[in-house]
Parts: structure tokens; C-alpha cells; sequence
């Protein structure tokens, strides 16, 4: 006999493999009729709700948000041919959209990351980790999409703390350390408290390769306790 946890690991083995897992199971209940999710898996349980309606509905969310992404996005960036200058491939429904990268999290290739329909500005893509896509998924689970890497080049920009003993020179050698990385750093602040520096850069990076490089030369300078992404 099917119970209530063996429909909903059926439900979910669907949601992956039909590439909705940004669907959220409320959604889906609330689209078959059934009210909430435990009510969905015990109708599934039932035989009251079979694959055949699994399917149909989970095609027709998916195509709701689908359509809401085309809708959201500016008409310049709906235009724009996807290839190898693509930086993010969005899966999940929506075929090679170039999206933008969030600030709050700034990820790098090849951070695992998530995407979130936004209202009016597309898919923002951001860190697994992210504090604040945990938050916004929390919010709407049914906006989340999920995102891939694309095979373009390019430059990421990231923010790096640093955490060290204060002394005579080490902006400079911070500084020169990362020059010799070729890395170009944009913006440095710094914060002096009990002879501590607290310092945070943000530079460009084409990969996450060059950003751990970049880690591991501040790390091997005198005096440095912590580095840290921003």
C-alpha cells in the first residue's frame, strides 16, 4: 500500500525529472484541486490523482513562469542571441537566458547557483548559500528556477574581507600581491579598530580558480588572520 511519504518522494522524483523543481508543491496542489501538499500526496496515494494529471498540471505551471520571465525581461535583453558569450545558462524550463548576477552574493563560475524570477527585471541569479535567496525562497518557493553555468568568457565581479594585523604598508602589499595576479581592483575600504584592519576589496575575477588564487596570496602576507568572500 502506497503511503503518504512514498507519494510524496513519487511527486518530487517527478518535479526533477521534469525539470520543475522551481515549482513549488503548493502550487501544485492548489492546480490539482487538492487545497495543500499533504492533501496532494494522500489523493497520489489514492490513485485519486494519477501521472497523467501530474504532468499536464506540472506543464502548465511551468508555463506560467516561463511566460513571466519573457515578460519581465527588458526588450533589448529578450533579443540578444544566447552562445558562447552567454555567462549563465538558465535550466529548468527556460532555455539559455542570459540573466544578471545577484549583488548581494556576487557568484563566481563555478559557484552552484539558483535562480529567482524577479517582478520587471528578469531571473537574478544567485549563490546556493545565499542568505537572501534563502529568505526570498522562503517568501515564493514557486519563483526559484534552477541555473547552470553557460560556456562564455568573461569577467565576475566579487568582493574579498580581510581581517588583519594593522602595520605600515599593507594596503600596498595587499594591493601588489593581487597586481601581480593580474587581478584589477575597482574599490578598497578599510577600517581600523584595537590595531586591527579590516579591509574589502572588490575586483574582477574570470573564474573561481582566480579568485582562490587570489585568496591565497593575501593569506601568505604578513600579518593577515582572515580572508574571507565578501
Amino acid at each position: 500500500m502506497t503511503t503518504g511519504a512514498d507519494a510524496r518522494a513519487e511527486v518530487e522524483k517527478v518535479l526533477r525529472r521534469e525539470g520543475a523543481t522551481h515549482v513549488s508543491l503548493e502550487s501544485l496542489a492548489a492546480k490539482l484541486g487538492s487545497g495543500k501538499p499533504d492533501d496532494l500526496f494522500v489523493a497520489v496515494a489514492r490513485d485519486e490523482v494519477n501521472l497523467r494529471q501530474l504532468l499536464e498540471a506540472l506543464r502548465g505551471l511551468k508555463g506560467g513562469v516561463e511566460k513571466e520571465v519573457e515578460k519581465n525581461l527588458p526588450s533589448a535583453e529578450k533579443k540578444r542571441p544566447s552562445g558562447p558569450q552567454s555567462g549563465v545558462l538558465v535550466v529548468g524550463g527556460v532555455d539559455k537566458l542570459l540573466t544578471q548576477l545577484a549583488r548581494c552574493c556576487k557568484p563566481v563560475p563555478p559557484d552552484p547557483i539558483r535562480g529567482f524570477v524577479t517582478r520587471g527585471k528578469g531571473v537574478s541569479v544567485h549563490r546556493e548559500d545565499c542568505p537572501s535567496l534563502k529568505r526570498l525562497a522562503e517568501k515564493q518557493p514557486e519563483r526559484l528556477i534552477d541555473a547552470d553555468w553557460g560556456k562564455g568568457e568573461g569577467t565576475y565581479t566579487v568582493e574579498m574581507a580581510v581581517t588583519a594585523a594593522d602595520r605600515r604598508g599593507l594596503l600596498r602589499d595587499i594591493g601588489d600581491a593581487l597586481a601581480r595576479e593580474k587581478i584589477n581592483v575597482t574599490a578598497a575600504r578599510t577600517q581600523n579598530r584595537d590595531d586591527l584592519a579590516f579591509m574589502r576589496f572588490t575586483f574582477e575575477v574570470s573564474n573561481l580558480a582566480h579568485l582562490k588564487r587570489a585568496f591565497a596570496v593575501v593569506r601568505q602576507l604578513k600579518g593577515v588572520i582572515r580572508v574571507a568572500r565578501g
